[in-house]
């Protein structure tokens, strides 16, 4: 029982290393984008775009297509779909390589 604890804790451990250097990863490739370009700047360049619309002159039935192919437990997670993440979690194991969601050149990073 014991050894089974100490798995436990090492994996736990890994685990947690793991999404310390991915969230690290992630800011530091935020602060180069804002580096890049402002939000503010950002936002101004997309809301002058002719094809900007606010979400108040989208149709409902637009918005309810997007929630359903995009996120169908919408409704029923507080922002952040932690089944979601572990199925992309998983994937991104089973394949060795990142399979879901965005890819980024890591080599860029390191």
């Amino acid at each position: 029982m014991k050894t089974f604890l100490k798995i436990i804790l090492v994996i736990s451990i890994i685990c947690f290393s793991i999404g310390i250097f991915a969230i690290g990863s992630g800011y530091d490739m935020y602060k180069e984008a804002l580096e890049n370009m402002p939000l503010s700047q950002k936002v101004k360049e997309i809301k002058s775009d002719e094809n900007y619309i606010t979400i108040d002159n989208l149709p409902k039935i637009y918005l309810d297509a997007v929630v359903a192919v995009e996120d169908h437990r919408f409704y029923n997670h507080p922002g952040i779909d932690i089944i979601a993440i572990g199925r992309a979690a998983i994937n991104d194991i089973k394949a060795m390589k990142l399979v879901e969601g965005r890819k980024y050149n890591y080599t860029a990073i390191i």
